[in-house]
């Protein structure tokens, strides 16, 4: 055998051989095929059903935070009816002949004979978690201070039944025990803490009809 024979000999063994280890390769790839579209199946069923329990989570919380604006914005309505009916039904009551100096406490004795509205922050309370994701900063600070004036005029309400409840408490105790009232000094701590009491606690309502509920955008 001549040296080219030889080399055409060593060319075809060569390529012969590589067709043999392609044809092993493809036999090897082709048998692994199922399972790897098995293990593709599960990853893309997987990817899926993460995207879908995102999407369903996202729907769920908009419609929690939907929900919660809806309710919380229902509930300041509901308190500033009640404080507009309650101030208008106190303020529409006939006027008597009464010197200046002697209207606020009138005034304030006209408020504590009337029941104080039945004004509630529940939701706002309840929904305490979903607040920084459902209001604006803005939005948070203006319905808080909503809630605490309505609040403080609770609480200017029970001062001035409280100051009542003693001046009565006092004179009648004095009463009953036979002295004569001309000669003891009368309590008279409603009339010299009533007007400015008063005061504020008009001011109080008067800013907060003004305002309006803190979402309505007034």
């Amino acid at each position: 055998m001549n040296k080219f024979a030889f080399l055409v000999f060593i060319r075809k063994f060569i390529n012969k051989k590589k067709l043999f280890t392609e044809l092993i390769f493809t036999f090897n790839i082709t048998g692994y095929i199922p399972i790897i579209s098995t293990i593709l199946g599960v990853v893309m069923g997987l990817a899926s059903s993460e995207i879908s329990n995102l999407r369903r989570d996202r729907r769920s919380k908009r419609r929690k935070i939907n929900s919660t604006r809806t309710l919380i914005s229902l509930e300041n309505e509901r308190n500033m009816e009640l404080l507009k009916d309650f101030w208008y039904k106190l303020n529409k009551l006939e006027e008597d002949e009464i010197e200046d100096g002697e209207l606020k406490i009138t005034l304030a004795h006209r408020l504590i004979k009337m029941p104080m509205p039945s004004w509630n922050d529940l939701m706002w309370r309840k929904q305490a978690s979903f607040l920084p994701i459902t209001f604006i900063d803005k939005e948070i600070i203006a319905i808080s201070s909503f809630n605490n004036c309505l609040e403080l005029l609770k609480s200017i309400y029970s001062k001035l039944i409280d100051l009542d409840a003693k001046d009565r408490e006092y004179n009648s105790t004095y009463a009953s025990s036979g002295v004569k009232l001309s000669k003891l000094p009368r309590s008279k701590r409603f009339q010299e803490e009533a007007p400015g009491l008063w005061d504020e606690f008009e001011e109080i309502t008067l800013n907060l009809i003004e305002k309006g509920n803190p979402l309505s955008g007034n």
